[in-house]
């Protein structure tokens, strides 16, 4: 349409071709990269209902809560899970504003790491970016491994409603190979073509809504006339994290744990961001995406979430049940093992769709700090293919570090539980370094975009860090007791690995460290294209 053309600007490109003098005319979204010191390298076919798709797929509240059900009856019961729900997916709403607000003016692949050092300046912007390209990809590339774990837990439950008598189930080589090949199939819609890409978010969000209609036609149509009464759901308070007769964790420790329901699940804002270079109008898009995907998860998951608890059968049940996931057990007793099959497959299929969703973001950070030389071997992990623009070399390494990581988990709830919180410590943090920047060393620097927070932007940035902090504590924190070798919480030893890592990478002696030679995100494109670019008449 007329009305939709955008300004075009020229832009010399002789740097690459030095015969070749003629410009090219390059769009809004383009020009905008090009001063952020990038040339376009992807294709721009992602619009807003992508965008959002991207962060509203990697939340998934309707696998979410499914995933993390057993967890929480364990850990405060109904009126935990429905408090801290509440009280987390607010918080993750204003977080989701405060990046946004970064975002849109800062729309690069990069996402947060370029945004940490924009804002940290010449002084601090070098380390704060190495360690936030260190934290933010340390954090998404456990993801998609601990998403594809649960999925495999719905799968391997719908198998032992099936067949409760095959000894297979219980082994932890077979969860490993389906976890392994649900990773695969999730790394597919991310390598092939953009349309593909495109494709995936429309049957992602078809497969989402599916289950969101079945839990609101089927589950009350089941439970009618044996609801929960209100005390059952908000006065339900159940503490079962202590193992053995000594009660070591109090109720009130029991609730802080119980934060962890919300926290594994609201978090990856920063998915829509790390498609900015593939987004038209990105500066605007890419922040609606961001704030619209985390409100709209939790306005539509609090109503599900009473829904859900209103329509519980037997609570000792659930609580006492040897499933791969309770849930399992939650809906044999609502609509039996024939509807209870049904809905744990399109779980797994859902669950696998936020493992794609995941994977895209795993992906993209891996390719964007390739293309500024952070990781090992960037040169062969930054490169696209050459018909569809897809990072397809950073692909197979997701992956593979995805499977690899995914060993750990055989026969072991505690490391599944661990790299979840690795996965949401790590991106959180990361979160925490550009909100704070952009407040302090940054603010002289940051040019707000159209859509910015105005004066609520302080405001907001600090209700972002307070609640980030909290969280970075809560996730450390023994999640049963007493604490043993088996229940040990390893979510501090990963996160203390990672530290280490990225900070001897900083300081390695002999001129290898990055210190002597990271400078920060590295241009592909020069400033005197950038300078040289006009801007016509609008046609």
């Amino acid at each position: 349409m007329a009305s939709e053309k955008r300004d075009s600007m020229t832009i010399s490109q002789s740097h690459d071709s030095p015969s070749d003098i003629a410009p090219k005319a390059l769009s809004n979204d383009e020009y905008q990269l090009a001063q952020l010191g990038y040339k376009q390298e992807f294709f721009r076919t992602l619009g807003l209902f992508e965008n959002w798709a991207a962060t509203f797929t990697t939340m998934n509240f309707i696998s979410g809560i499914p995933m993390m059900f057993a967890f929480v009856m364990s850990t405060g019961g109904p009126e935990a899970a429905f408090a801290n729900w509440t009280m987390v997916g607010g918080f993750s709403f204003i977080v989701s504003l405060a990046m946004a607000e970064i975002a849109s003016a800062l729309p690069v692949a990069g996402g947060i790491y370029y945004w940490s050092f924009y804002l940290g300046g010449k002084k601090w912007g070098p380390f704060l970016s190495w360690m936030t390209a260190w934290w933010n990809w340390a954090g998404w590339i456990t993801v998609p491994c601990g998403v594809q774990q649960g999925a495999t837990n719905f799968l391997i439950s719908a198998l032992e409603i099936q067949y409760p008598n095959a000894e297979v189930l219980t082994k932890g080589w077979f969860s490993w190979i389906l976890t392994s090949v649900g990773i695969l199939i999730a790394m597919l819609p991310n390598i092939i073509s953009p349309r593909v890409l495109q494709l995936y978010f429309r049957f992602a969000i078809l497969i989402f809504f599916s289950l969101f209609f079945a839990y609101w036609i089927w589950f009350p149509t089941k439970a009618s006339g044996n609801f929960q009464p209100s005390s059952g759901v908000f006065q339900h308070f159940f503490n079962n994290i202590n193992e053995g007769d000594k009660k070591q964790a109090s109720d009130g420790y029991c609730w802080v744990i119980s934060t962890l329901f919300g926290a594994w699940i609201f978090f990856g804002y920063d998915a829509s961001a790390h498609l900015a270079e593939e987004t038209k109008e990105a500066s605007a898009v890419v922040a609606k995406g961001m704030w619209m995907a985390t409100l709209s998860g939790w306005l539509l998951s609090i109503p599900t979430l009473i829904l859900i608890l209103f329509c519980i059968q037997d609570f000792d049940g659930i609580i006492a049940a040897t499933y791969a996931n309770n849930w399992a057990e939650y809906l044999m007793q609502l609509i039996g093992p024939a509807g209870s099959t049904a809905i744990l497959v399109l779980l797994w299929i859902d669950s696998t769709c936020a493992t794609a969703s995941a994977f895209m973001s795993a992906q993209r950070v891996t390719y964007a700090i390739s293309r500024d030389n952070v990781l090992p071997f960037s040169r062969y992990f930054r490169k696209l293919t050459s018909t569809h623009r897809m990072p397809l070399h950073a692909a197979f390494l997701v992956a593979a570090i995805s499977i690899a990581i995914s060993t750990a988990v055989i026969g072991s709830s505690v490391a599944f539980s661990a790299i979840t919180a690795m996965s949401t410590i790590a991106t959180n943090v990361s979160y925490l370094f550009p909100i704070i920047a952009r407040q302090t060393v940054g603010a002289a620097v940051f040019v707000p975009a159209k859509w910015n927070l105005g004066r609520a932007s302080a405001v907001i940035a600090t209700i972002s860090s307070v609640w980030i902090c909290y969280l970075f504590v809560v996730l450390l924190l023994p999640q049963v007791y007493p604490v043993t070798g088996t229940t040990l919480n390893y979510a501090p030893v990963m996160i203390g690995a990672i530290t280490l890592i990225s900070l001897v990478g900083w300081v390695f002696p002999f001129g290898l460290g990055g210190k002597y030679w990271f400078k920060g995100p590295q241009t592909t494109i020069t400033d005197v294209d950038v300078l040289e670019a006009t801007i016509p008449e609008m046609s």
